[in-house]
């Protein structure tokens, strides 16, 4: 049986929306040009480099729902696949970033538009400096900014769940001005694996990774039966400044609950019914959760993940 996944492409923060590529490319040149842009050619430290890696982590989480009585289209499963990958370019530059594509698949591609992904977000994203020399932190600053639900230059903190979303429409993947809700939506080419070994998981992630293989759901020539939305938010980047001797990182602290919702229960403006309501009140269908949690420390000279065991305290600012 040939299955269909819709994928809608979401990326929050400083990488932004896009249409003619996919945010984990988007997020890796961008980790990795600042950490090349600030590399320099001859540095005076008793530290000793470390040999530049990259690795991926990959976790999957998956719900399956009942066929629908009478043979009728409906929801078939939702799954979350979420990564972290953490990149080394030499003594001091390093990054860690997650990613997330979160698939629905139906039944029948009759009822693919009757599904969406709704994503909530807290914590804060912020920019610190260390002395190379003693490792003491100089400031700390909650000077990031981001578009939140139709308004511009929000700084990055969420004290509570907020629905992620630049527009004032809901559905993550909704485009301001673009009718059809889901038009930018993206569906693979490739079907994707949809399975929790680490083989299938990092196939997928490619797929992902690659505008090449996606499709946007207003230009597909056939039908289809999946929604893979995929979000990269702001992680951990470090940076050396040979000239004042310092490090400067960009550090995250971001929970997510991202949800799949019927269509008729997320308006085009306002919020819908909350993520821990019951989906016979409107709320979701299923909700999985993830973070992109990563501290700067300048005593290991790279990122603590889960250091706070919750929300970064600084955040409270």
């Amino acid at each position: 049986m040939k299955t269909t996944l819709l994928v809608a492409l979401a990326v929050s923060g400083i990488y932004g929306f896009a249409t003619a590529q996919s945010g984990l490319e988007d997020a890796g040149r961008y980790a990795g040009a600042m950490i090349v842009e600030v590399k320099a050619s001859h540095r005076k430290t008793v530290q000793q480099p470390r040999e530049s890696s990259e690795i991926v982590i990959p976790r999957f989480q998956r719900k399956n729902f009942p066929a629908p009585a009478g043979g009728a289209c409906g929801l078939k499963s939702f799954t979350l696949l979420d990564s972290e990958s953490r990149s080394v370019a030499g003594a001091h530059e390093s990054s860690r970033l997650s990613s997330m594509g979160a698939v629905i698949e139906t039944t029948s591609p009759d009822c693919i538009r009757d599904y969406g992904v709704v994503q909530f977000i807290r914590g804060c994203v912020y920019h610190s400096r260390y002395s190379l020399k003693t490792g003491a932190l100089l400031d700390r600053k909650l000077d990031v900014t981001r578009d939140l639900r139709g308004a511009r230059r929000v700084v990055f903190n969420h004290s509570n769940y907020v629905i992620d979303q630049d527009g004032t429409d809901p559905l993550y993947i909704a485009v301001p001005g673009e009718a059809d809700r889901l038009a930018y939506a993206y569906v693979p080419k490739i079907p994707l694996k949809l399975r929790p070994d680490t083989r299938s998981m990092l196939s997928d992630l490619k797929v992902m990774d690659d505008w090449r293989q996606l499709a946007n759901l207003k230009d597909h020539p056939g039908p289809t039966s999946v929604l893979l939305a995929i979000d990269v938010p702001n992680g951990g980047i470090s940076i050396f400044d040979e000239r004042r001797g310092e490090v400067s990182a960009s550090n995250s602290s971001l929970d997510f609950k991202t949800c799949v919702y019927r269509i008729k229960d997320v308006p085009v403006t306002g919020d819908p019914a909350g993520y821990d309501t019951p989906s016979e009140k409107g709320g979701p269908l299923q909700c999985f959760a993830w973070t992109s949690r990563y501290t700067y420390d300048a005593q290991t000279r790279d990122f603590v993940t889960d250091k706070f065991n919750g929300v970064d305290p600084f955040c409270a600012q």
